[in-house]
């Protein structure tokens, strides 16, 4: 199954303005510059980025033109569109239930891998990947914005692993 690229934008710029809506309903904090809205605001205004490229990228392509809004190859990409839908939605199931017990830094990379792997199929860049890029998430919430990560496994070495 295929669905053209305006398809994808629009509910991409959808999607990031609905993110942005919620976040400015968010309560601002007294002695804070930013509040709990500062981080999901750019994450809409990206998305809305996004949206918006994909968008032009598409007018630009086809000249204006229409093509079909969705179009079905053969019963074996739809299969494989589910089964890839599935899978995306196994790993978030997966993080959501096992962050507390495991932790931010054992669920992350298993997650990061998972989805890498299960794209790209590159075993030692994925790999490389998702250590170096949960590493990168976890300072960046942890030290920058100050998010209470979950360490799970790794609660008796909390204070060796804050760096």
């Amino acid at each position: 199954m295929k669905f053209d690229d305006s398809i994808s934008g629009i509910l991409i710029i959808c999607f990031g303005s609905i993110v942005i809506f919620f976040a400015q309903q968010l309560p601002t904090l007294q002695f804070i510059d930013y509040g709990p809205g500062f981080f999901p605001t750019l994450i809409g205004i990206v998305l809305v980025i996004c949206g918006l490229s994909v968008l032009a990228k598409r007018i630009v392509s086809s000249e204006g033109k229409i093509a079909t809004w969705v179009r079905i190859d053969s019963d074996h990409s739809l299969w494989k569109s589910l089964l890839t839908i599935g899978f995306v939605i196994a790993v978030i199931l997966f993080y959501i239930f096992t962050v507390k017990i495991l932790g931010f830094l054992v669920t992350m990379p298993l997650v990061l891998f998972a989805l890498l792997f299960y794209f790209h199929r590159r075993l030692g860049r994925d790999m490389g990947i998702a250590v170096i890029g949960s590493i990168a998430f976890h300072s960046f919430f942890y030290q920058l914005m100050s998010v209470q990560l979950p360490w799970g496994l790794l609660t008796p070495f909390a204070g060796t692993l804050t760096w």
